[in-house]
């Protein structure tokens, strides 16, 4: 599972910005291209909603402003900016575009990526992001923010400690360079790791760590059939 942006060719907005975030009209309009994908993504997916488009993108600059400030960026999660706003935006668009399909009697917001993974299960909470998706071949973006998705940033900061202790020192170096929205190729260069072996421990990092998500009781066990 991972935040995906539907526009063809593209990818979820990096959100890049440094230290405290201060709502004022210079950092909303600097980030502004950034707004403006989230709003396209969300209004030209299937079923498409272009007349709510320029909705989507005021409820996306809103929750910037609103949730922004939030921002610490001395924690010791270490979080990027845009790994700790993306969840937040795209949920309140996700929610925001529900309804108006609901409102229109429309069919039901089909969960991104459900062409990927049929047998994915929907839900009707609001406040649960219902992004289900088959695991992608692992890179930076697959799974920091779709662990931050299933048990909210609170819970993942709170937990983040325990979570490390399930990894191996080489293990946590990587998932400092993902936390940091680092590329595979400048995590390999950094850690001085062949371009093979970084994908073969990012994949490991996720695997503990959403082993240890379950055992804390921060995400539901994932019951897999037997081949």
């Amino acid at each position: 599972m991972k935040l995906r942006c539907q526009l063809k060719g593209a990818k979820c907005p990096p959100f890049k910005h440094n230290g405290i975030f201060h709502p004022d009209n210079e950092s909303i309009k600097r980030l502004l291209p950034d707004l403006n994908r989230c709003a396209d993504c969300m209004a030209y997916m299937a079923p498409t909603l272009p007349s709510f488009r320029d909705d989507l993108l005021q409820i996306a600059s809103i929750t910037l402003h609103e949730k922004g400030p939030a921002f610490d960026p001395a924690h010791e999660s270490r979080a990027s900016f845009g790994t700790f706003i993306r969840p937040r935006i795209c949920v309140s668009l996700t929610n925001a575009r529900r309804k108006e399909l609901d409102h229109h009697g429309r069919e039901r917001l089909e969960p991104i990526g459900a062409s990927d993974a049929p047998n994915a299960a929907d839900t009707e909470d609001d406040t649960d992001m219902a992004f289900m998706l088959s695991v992608p071949e692992p890179t930076t973006e697959s799974f920091v923010d779709a662990l931050l998705w299933d048990i909210s940033v609170a819970n993942f900061e709170r937990a983040l400690p325990q979570l490390l202790n399930a990894l191996t020192p080489r293990e946590r170096q990587v998932f400092d360079c993902i936390r940091g929205d680092m590329q595979n190729r400048d995590i390999a260069e950094i850690l001085h790791l062949s371009s093979g072996r970084v994908p073969q421990l990012i994949n490991q990092v996720e695997i503990k760590l959403k082993q240890a998500c379950q055992q804390l009781g921060l995400i539901e066990q994932t019951v897999s059939a037997g081949v």
